[in-house]
């Protein structure tokens, strides 16, 4: 059993999804060497793009991968890890990828899973933490398996790892894929709601949650935003109620941001929101209620009516702004 963990690296159509870079960390907190496994057709510039960021590059390419399936994928990946043996293969806990791909690899390698990870470390056998319980409790799973180790992460969970500078070495292997095994065809794609600027850029941001209210009240929100140079975004409630579009949504199910300051305005600060923004340089809270677990991570905190002190507040930052 080698010391490598191998982190599959997520794409389409073309665009890396820097999240899947959180998987080196993973693989730092694992104490492993952290092997980025690229799979598609013709992905040696991205692995080229992925190789200042972990250890090593495994770029496996064949036409039959042009869109994902787990069908392809794990026609690529499942043979070489039985022969490397790597320590574990973690996969990002996303629609798109890991959630299909993870059961395939650990069925066909004859392994078990454990999903949904918030954080992961071997203790006498590879362990998981997951959120349960509607996101409450963290419970803590042991795999029995002995044997390469399967896993996938949650966004937000892990810190990619600064930049070497140097790029590492990047394996291009060319590999043989039975087409008419794929039981998977991609018609198309539908595109998503495209949003203006992107938050993971954002230097500031102003992030509201259900202490707004009403839909009416983001314009206050908003209003402050502008007043200090700042970006709209928002916690999954105002996101699944339609309120504003998931390209804004910050947490585990959304972006993960890291700007010099996140003004969390009436989130209460339940686990997967605070995943996304807790790598934050300054965070600053308002909410009404003293326990709210966002001031837990909070540098400052204010404990009052968000729409009674939104108003004046903005008036300030204006007056201020001359």
């Amino acid at each position: 059993m080698s010391r490598e963990v191998w982190c599959i690296v997520e794409h389409r159509r073309g665009q890396l999804d820097a999240d899947s870079l959180q998987l080196f960390g993973a693989a730092r907190r694992l104490d492993g060497e952290a092997v980025a496994v690229v799979c598609g057709d013709e992905v040696e510039e991205l692995a080229e793009r992925v190789s200042g960021q972990c250890d090593r590059v495994i770029s496996l390419s064949n036409s039959a991968l042009a869109s994902f399936t787990p069908d392809g994928y794990a026609q690529a990946i499942v043979p070489l890890a039985l022969e490397r043996q790597p320590a574990a293969i973690l996969a990002l806990h996303s629609h798109f990828l890991g959630r299909d791909l993870a059961p395939v690899l650990a069925s066909r390698i004859g392994t078990g899973l454990i999903s949904d990870c918030i954080d992961v470390e071997w203790r006498t056998g590879f362990v998981g933490k997951r959120l349960v319980y509607r996101r409450k409790l963290i419970a803590t799973q042991r795999s029995i398996e002995p044997g390469v180790q399967v896993a996938t992460c949650q966004r937000g969970a892990f810190v990619v790892p600064e930049s070497t500078g140097l790029g590492a070495e990047v394996e291009v292997l060319p590999i043989e894929i039975d087409a008419a095994a794929i039981r998977w065809e991609v018609g198309a794609f539908d595109e998503a709601e495209v949003v203006a600027g992107d938050i993971t850029e954002a230097d500031v941001i102003v992030a509201a949650g259900r202490g707004v209210g009403s839909k009416e009240n983001l314009d206050l929100v908003q209003r402050l935003a502008k007043a200090i140079g700042g970006t709209l975004a928002a916690s999954r409630p105002l996101v699944d109620h339609g309120w504003l579009p998931r390209g804004l949504q910050v947490g585990s199910s959304g972006k993960t941001v890291r700007p010099r300051l996140y003004l969390a305005l009436g989130i209460s600060g339940a686990i997967q929101h605070v995943v996304g923004m807790r790598d934050s340089d300054v965070i600053v809270a308002i909410n009404k209620d003293p326990r709210a677990p966002i001031f837990e991570y909070a540098d400052y905190g204010v404990v009052a009516d968000l729409m009674e002190i939104i108003g004046p507040l903005t008036d300030e930052v204006e007056a201020l702004q001359g």
